[in-house]
C-alpha cells in the first residue's frame, strides 16, 4: 500500500513540476537563430543531415509548445540548437577547405606557368 501511495505521490509531483515549467521562448528563439545562421552558410548543402535534424527538432519543439509540453519543447529546442551549431560549423569548415584547395590549385598552376617561362629563357 505504501508503495502505491509513494508512486502516486511521485507521479503527482512530477506532473506538478512539468506543469509549472515556463514556456521555453528563449530556447526556441535561440534554436531558430542558430538554424538561420546555419542556413546562411548553406548548411543544407554542406551538412545536410545535421541541418535536417535541427529543422525537425525545432519543429518538434514548436509543436510541443503548442501542446504546452514545455519540458519536451525545451529539450527539443536545445537539441535543435546544438544540431544547428554543428551544421554551421561543418558548413564553414567545408567552405574553408574548398577555398584552401582552390588557392593551392592556383598556386600550382602559377608554378607550372613560371617553370615553363623559365624553360623558355634557358
Amino acid at each position: 500500500m505504501s508503495r502505491v501511495v509513494a508512486g502516486l505521490t511521485g507521479a503527482a509531483l512530477l506532473a506538478a513540476a512539468c506543469a509549472s515549467l515556463p514556456e521555453p521562448k528563449g530556447e526556441v528563439a535561440n534554436a531558430d537563430l542558430a538554424l538561420r545562421k546555419a542556413e546562411a552558410v548553406n548548411a543544407a548543402e554542406f551538412a545536410p543531415l545535421d541541418a535536417r535534424l535541427a529543422r525537425e527538432k525545432l519543429e518538434g519543439a514548436r509543436l510541443a509548445v503548442r501542446d504546452e509540453n514545455y519540458l519536451k519543447a525545451r529539450r527539443l529546442a536545445e537539441a535543435a540548437e546544438v544540431d544547428a551549431l554543428v551544421a554551421e560549423a561543418k558548413a564553414r569548415s567545408t567552405r574553408v577547405q574548398r577555398s584552401t584547395q582552390e588557392v593551392r590549385d592556383q598556386v600550382e598552376k602559377m608554378r607550372g606557368e613560371a617553370d615553363r617561362a623559365a624553360e623558355h629563357l634557358k
